[in-house]
């Protein structure tokens, strides 16, 4: 199981990926099963006047849990700042979407956050994406790393199975639109190179090049 350091504690406990605002289409049968871990009583946000910091780990209905805490506290805010263990695929989505679609960005800071698994959905969404103090990182996998950037293959069916269609019909294509297409290469083939819990991490300058990051500066605010 993974652990995270800090302020963010973890109690397995699986969650099922139900029908969700974002829709699932598989070319026969019912949908794929997406069970992701998630952890406590799913995110937990704050508005620091600057950024939304977005802690913990995502849980069912946590897409309409953002979206209505932005509308409510938030509206104003540009910048979500990341620091989450992952969890649940398709409200991570739902939250990159609404990100992109309301024109704000998202920063992860190598040194201090996390942003693993399902997180990185989320980071994919910003229109701009700031990856901080995250050269020193070393891409490839150290099961005693838990900071910045970090990927692997979700569990479908409670399973890392490349022939469950979740990973092609939905993350995939969501990767494509929200990312320069190098970026979203890389992402779907160190993903499906991963089918194991350890997380591959991810070098600054490397995210920079590859344009999944846009900068490795902090925000002007700081």
């Amino acid at each position: 199981m993974i652990r995270m350091l800090g302020r963010l504690s973890l109690s397995g406990v699986a969650c099922l990926l139900a029908a969700a605002s974002i829709p699932l289409f598989f070319s026969q049968g019912e949908p794929a099963i997406a069970q992701n871990n998630c952890n406590g009583p799913g995110i937990a946000l704050s508005n620091n006047k600057n950024y939304i910091y977005l802690q913990g780990s995502i849980c069912p209905g946590d897409g309409i849990k953002f979206i209505n805490y932005m509308k409510l506290n938030g509206s104003r805010v540009r910048w979500i700042r990341l620091n989450n263990i992952g969890g649940r695929g398709v409200d991570a989505i739902q939250i990159g979407h609404y990100i992109r679609n309301n024109g704000m960005s998202t920063w992860t800071d190598g040194r201090e956050d996390v942003c693993a698994s399902a997180c990185n959905r989320i980071f994919a969404g910003g229109n701009k994406r700031i990856y901080s103090h995250a050269k020193w990182i070393t891409t490839g996998k150290d099961p005693s790393h838990f900071h910045g950037l970090g990927y692997h293959y979700p569990r479908t069916d409670g399973r890392r199975d490349l022939s469950n269609p979740y990973y092609r019909s939905v993350i995939a294509p969501y990767l494509t639109a929200m990312l320069p297409p190098r970026a979203a290469r890389w992402i779907i083939q160190t993903d499906e190179g991963n089918l194991s819990g350890d997380l591959v991490w991810l070098n600054g300058s490397e995210a920079l090049r590859l344009g999944i990051a846009t900068s490795l500066k902090m925000p002007s605010f700081f």
